[in-house]
């Protein structure tokens, strides 16, 4: 189809613009800025009059809006809004405008109210209103940007009491439900609601950027949502735009979503928090990643190269293997004790034979590197027959130890290797 998107190069319209294109759908940017050389380009300013609907156009995807931090007018805002749905009219394409979860007539903040007075205009003519929850993912941009900035700059994570409620949706889970609507005529003057069917505290959102995306400890404090209204009016309203304080305190009452039935109805399972917080969306990757440097070090007997480890996985993944098989907190934290479960008695059992397999993957990758030949060939230099001796007796003075620890290891061998599941977030 041919789709014509406002917004085609923020936050979301990227992910959906490219989507859309790769599932074989022509596609038109409505942006103040030229697109990528792959789309066709029309120059459209929100605060500027509509474009002309250009021929054969199916759907008009509206998700340009005002985000900046100086006053905006909601009037010439819902103006914009209106002007594009008599555009689509004009060339009978259908209209679908993608509001927010804080849509509201009596919303706190001018943002949602402003998304409200759209949204009635837009069933009215009989489009299709998308309200997202908390969209995160994909590049740091939007509130995700604002939120995963602040978890990167502060040691601290401010855990709001009252603790209000978000309910998550990956910029690309999102990308794929607005094209699946777009695929779909018997969606019509109706609300989607798209998010996390259970709301997930926003503390613990936060927590979850810190651990999944920044990846470094932060130390939760209490901080009442009182004590931050009186930050904000110490502020002022214009700085507390800047800093973003308004758009976390639209977050504040935020009334949950019945979002379970749009999902249901869209065909769309979101993926876990944890999986869609890695850059690359898909957690499975950080499991391989994390499965190498297990592996990798305890057979070089050193840190490897950032190489080694991106080529086990993909070595991995073009095996149809896309799931990690270590999980034990232990073996991530000391590689070496994988030496109690390299043994036949482990190795040959039915749940040992896809380690194995895996050991002999990564033994392949080490051996034939550089760094792996100082390793395996012994590229190093000659030593004296005293150091020879020493290196000789240190070995085997190591090969006993573990010969020893092995067999007093033995009985908690398997669960090294069946350990940490619990700890998986589903």
């Amino acid at each position: 189809m041919k789709l014509l998107i406002t917004g085609a190069t923020g936050y979301i319209g990227q992910r959906l613009s490219a989507l859309a294109a790769a599932s074989g759908h022509e596609v038109i940017c409505a942006t103040r800025q030229p697109c990528p050389a792959t789309y066709a380009w029309l120059p459209y300013d929100l605060r500027g009059p509509a474009p002309d609907c250009p021929t054969g156009t199916q759907v008009l995807i509206h998700l340009a809006a005002d985000t900046s931090t100086a006053a905006t007018n909601a009037d010439d805002e819902v103006k914009a809004a209106q002007a594009l749905i008599r555009c689509a009219q004009q060339g009978s394409a259908r209209f679908i405008f993608i509001s927010s979860q804080t849509a509201e007539a009596t919303a706190p903040g001018v943002y949602g109210r402003t998304k409200w007075r759209i949204e009635q205009h837009v069933l009215a003519a009989g489009g299709s209103v998308i309200r997202p929850g908390q969209v995160y993912g994909g590049p740091e941009r939007g509130l995700f940007g604002l939120l995963s900035g602040l978890v990167r700059r502060s040691p601290f994570i401010p855990i709001l009491m009252p603790a209000p409620g978000v309910q998550p949706i990956h910029v690309d889970d999102l990308a794929a439900s607005i094209l699946a609507v777009v695929e779909r005529n018997d969606i019509h003057a109706e609300i989607l609601n798209l998010g996390a069917v259970q709301p997930i505290a926003f503390g613990h959102f936060l927590m979850s950027i810190a651990t999944h995306r920044v990846r470094a400890a932060r130390l939760p404090v209490p901080l009442p949502v009182a004590l931050l209204r009186l930050l904000r009016v110490s502020l002022g309203q214009s700085l507390s735009a800047k800093l973003g304080l308004e758009r976390i305190f639209s977050l504040i009452r935020l009334p949950p979503m019945d979002s379970e039935r749009s999902l249901q109805k869209l065909g769309i399972q979101l993926r876990p928090l944890a999986h869609g917080m890695h850059r690359s969306g898909h957690g499975q990757r950080r499991g391989l990643l994390q499965e190498a440097a297990v592996l990798l070090p305890y057979l070089l007997k050193r840190p490897p190269q950032r190489s080694l480890v991106s080529r086990y996985a993909r070595a991995l993944e073009r095996a149809g293997k896309t799931r990690s098989i270590i999980h034990s907190r232990l073996l991530m934290r000391w590689p070496i004790l994988l030496a109690l479960l390299d043994n036949p008695g482990v190795l040959h059992q039915p749940d040992g034979q896809e380690l194995a397999w895996r050991l002999q993957i990564a033994l392949g990758i080490a051996e034939a590197s550089p760094q792996g030949a100082q390793v395996f060939l012994g590229t190093q230099q000659p030593r004296s027959l005293i150091a020879t001796l020493v290196a000789l007796g240190l070995t085997s003075a190591k090969a006993l130890a573990w010969k020893i620890a092995e067999l007093l290891g033995r009985p908690f061998a398997r669960q090294l290797l069946l350990g940490s599941e619990a700890h998986r977030e589903a």
